[in-house]
């Protein structure tokens, strides 16, 4: 898979690199139990993880997963990308859903696809210029230049959501 699509796809335990720092653990910090038992699970920005799983591994922590006793499985809503909240299960229920979701390319494909329909949403002439490219490294490295521009689109989009809520 392209480095630029796969950095598109949320670390898990099954496509983590155990041998990176800044993976090695990363599948396991992307959420954290809220103070408020109603929360359940914050989120993690998407940068945290990996500099978190990198300072743990200096630190000399390592997973084992013989002593491993919960599993995580991504949450019911893709759509939010990164915030996305894991849900934690036991082994069983684990296997179960490990059983129908094997394909981890079907699973960047989902994730290019959410990346695609944001942009097209975003920067309409930026979508429609990438979908012209001919080869997918094109496409990839040119939707990966687009996340440069993400933090200023997203506010853009807060701002028209805010504006058709009073009208």
């Amino acid at each position: 898979m392209n480095a630029a699509l796969r950095r598109a796809v949320p670390i898990t335990q099954d496509n983590a690199d155990m041998d990176d720092p800044k993976q090695h653990l990363a599948w396991a910090l992307g959420a954290f139990p809220s103070p408020n038992p109603q929360m359940g699970m914050v989120p993690a920005l998407p940068t945290v993880p990996g500099m978190q799983s990198e300072l743990l591994w200096e630190l000399g922590f390592r997973h084992d997963p013989t002593e491993q006793t919960k599993w995580l499985i991504p949450g019911d809503h893709p759509e939010v990308g990164s915030f996305n909240v894991p849900k934690r299960v036991d082994r069983e229920e684990y296997e179960r859903w490990r059983a129908v979701h094997t394909d981890t390319d079907a699973s960047a494909d989902q994730w290019r696809a959410t990346a695609e329909r944001l942009l097209a949403q975003l920067n309409p002439e930026m979508a429609q210029q990438i979908a012209a490219m001919t080869t997918e490294e094109q496409k990839a490295q040119a939707l990966e230049a687009a996340r440069e521009n993400l933090p200023p689109a997203l506010r853009r989009l807060a701002d028209l959501k805010r504006k058709e809520a009073t009208e």
